[in-house]
């Protein structure tokens, strides 16, 4: 069957858009079960709490490492094998903590889970670009940008229900990745995998005897660097919150998990609107999005009570605009030729900056003689209002840009 034919049919496959879909639902669910730092930490009273908070971004290192190795990993196993390997690997990383009470073995479980989800988080946009085309494609793909963090969201509410039964019971949300693994399986076919491959073989051989040195502009390498800065503050969220809701004594503790998914669904909402959004904003959007989420990090820090604590959670989700902004940037400044392998680059900062998030907070704590839970949300505040200065510079300069090359036109 010819290749558009075959994605023409796969409009009906609801197996495989969900299957698909799926893989885009677990990208960010490594660290879902936030809540469970407190308990954890007076399970493990000789562990630090940066090594306890490091238990949630230590996957963003492997994940960071799969990324890099999972082009190889398919040319060795095919891509319907790769994401299959990938989710069994998360899944047993995943549920190891709830089978064990050693610290060490659930260290090298996370490291696991990265290690699964890196495999597949590449084939997450490509796969929909080989199985599906025209409006059916730019809609599955639009879906896919909010999948992952409507995964976070609800897995965190689940999480946060498991977490009345015990600590090591909140890593079970990982059992639900697989009927997507079955969906996937049975809608994602060895002869679509066969019949799409080919294809993209043919066109990536082209490219290679076509493909012509290109100039990475300086920008992107800016972008790197906020990506990286953004993420090692931006997660403080996830390992503070629990922390800093503790040491402020405010009632009701118990609803932060359902604050945070309700906030990240909120927040998948408007990053579905990013486009809207830079219509009014233009180039000013990250800088608007960063600060408000700077705003949402020193409202959290000075919450007297829960639903405050929930205004600021839902400023710090409108900071992730700046996810999409600069992949939007890759993909209109950088030739196309190479801008796949700047957004794996983007991918790796985002992943190295969540892991090393803990270190550099801790890091800046020392430097600034700061130490609570409270003391991170006002230091992740100072680096996101940085970040947002830098891209005020940069949407001023690409203005008076613009307006030179209108004058001289």
């Amino acid at each position: 069957m010819n290749v558009e034919n075959l994605r023409e049919k796969n409009k009906g496959n609801w197996k495989l858009k969900v299957g698909i879909l799926g893989i885009s639902l677990f990208l960010q669910v490594a660290g879902s079960n936030l809540a469970a730092i407190p308990l954890i930490a007076k399970s493990f009273p000789h562990e630090s709490v940066t090594s306890v908070q490091a238990l949630f971004t230590i996957p963003s290192f492997t994940i960071m490492l799969f990324i890099l190795f999972s082009n190889a990993v398919i040319k060795w196993f095919g891509k319907r094998n790769t994401v299959i390997i990938g989710m069994i690997v998360a899944v047993i990383g995943g549920i190891i903590p709830f089978f064990v009470n050693n610290f060490t073995i659930i260290v090298i479980s996370r490291l696991l889970v990265g290690a699964g989800i890196g495999l597949f988080t590449s084939l997450a946009v490509s796969l929909i670009g080989d199985c599906f085309s025209g409006e059916e494609q730019k809609t599955l793909i639009g879906i896919q940008g909010a999948m992952g963090t409507l995964g976070n969201s609800s897995m965190t509410f689940v999480s946060g229900l498991l977490l009345g039964i015990k600590w090591q019971a909140t890593f079970l949300y990982f059992l639900i990745v697989i009927p997507f693994l079955v969906l996937f399986m049975m809608g994602y076919t060895p002869k679509i995998e066969q019949e799409t491959t080919v294809e993209g073989q043919s066109v990536a051989a082209n490219n290679t005897q076509t493909k012509k040195h290109v100039k990475i502009p300086g920008l992107i390498y800016i972008a790197f660097l906020m990506l990286f800065l953004f993420f090692s503050a931006f997660m403080v969220e996830a390992t503070a919150s629990a922390l800093v809701i503790e040491q402020n004594h405010l009632a009701n503790q118990g609803a932060l998990s359902t604050e945070i998914a309700i906030a990240g669904l909120i927040g998948a909402v408007i990053s579905m609107a990013y486009s809207k959004i830079f219509k009014m904003l233009k180039h000013f959007t990250p800088a608007v999005a960063v600060a408000c989420g700077a705003v949402g990090f020193i409202v959290c820090s000075k919450a007297g009570n829960m639903a405050i604590f929930f205004i600021g959670l839902l400023l710090m989700m409108i900071a992730n605009l700046i996810i999409p902004y600069v992949y939007d940037t890759i993909l209109g400044e950088v030739d196309g030729s190479i801008s796949n392998m700047i957004i794996s680059i983007a991918q790796v900062c985002n992943n190295l900056g969540a892991f090393a998030s803990p270190y550099v907070i801790s890091i800046l704590c020392k430097i600034t003689g700061l130490s609570t839970a409270v003391d991170q949300m006002k230091i992740s505040a100072g680096i996101l209002g940085i970040i947002a200065v830098v891209f005020v510079i940069m949407a001023i300069l690409r203005s008076k840009g613009s307006n030179k090359a209108r004058n001289v036109a």
